[in-house]
């Protein structure tokens, strides 16, 4: 069995179940493998919960645009359009985000420290957007919680055999996001 596999496996269940509604042996069943078989590669459901928010971490942080070339709302459009993809496309890893709650003390503080990278990568994007011109005046803050906010939502709302692909849906939103985020382009003067 690959991890991979595993971790898809456990955080589509756990978002459409819940942590306490998804039993091992339902994911054991998913997979075509028994429950001790599990165990090979995880503690116990917790443990499993901790690794699928940790993969689910390092594909938002690897959704992150940083090209050079871009302008700072370019690359918060790109960056939240991978991150759609990331939490909700077929190679996703992740999980409510409510399910947090779930985890160890010690385990939450890696998640969290986790996500504060993550969140903080974005609001610099949004900090360059502002001083390059390309982001209105606004809160960085404020407008990172609104983009993630938009962004994350999607997982509550996305079926698979839904009217729009997963790519029109993570664009779609990104342009959504970006519209609120875009500074009115300057009216010059007429000669």
């Amino acid at each position: 069995m690959r991890l991979d596999a595993l971790y898809r496996v456990a955080a589509a269940a756990f978002r459409r179940n819940g942590y306490h509604g998804t039993s091992l042996v339902d994911i054991a069943r998913e997979l075509g493998v028994s429950k001790p078989t599990l165990y090979h590669y995880i503690a116990n459901k917790q443990d499993l919960l901790f690794q699928c928010h940790l993969v689910a971490a390092d594909q938002a942080i690897a959704a992150i645009c940083d090209d050079p070339a871009l302008s700072g709302l370019e690359k918060v459009r790109r960056t939240i359009a991978n991150y759609i993809v990331a939490i909700i496309g077929e190679e996703s890893a992740s999980v409510v985000i409510l399910e947090e709650k779930s985890l160890g003390p010690e385990q939450l503080d890696v998640v969290i420290a986790r996500r504060d990278i993550f969140d903080g990568r974005i609001q610099g994007l949004i900090e360059e957007g502002l001083a390059d011109g390309t982001i209105a005046p606004c809160d960085a803050k404020l407008a990172l919680f609104s983009a993630l906010g938009a962004a994350n939502w999607v997982t509550k709302w996305y079926r698979p055999t839904g009217p729009l692909s997963v790519a029109q849906i993570a664009e779609g939103v990104a342009d959504l996001v970006c519209s609120g985020l875009r500074a009115p382009v300057a009216t010059q003067a007429c000669a």
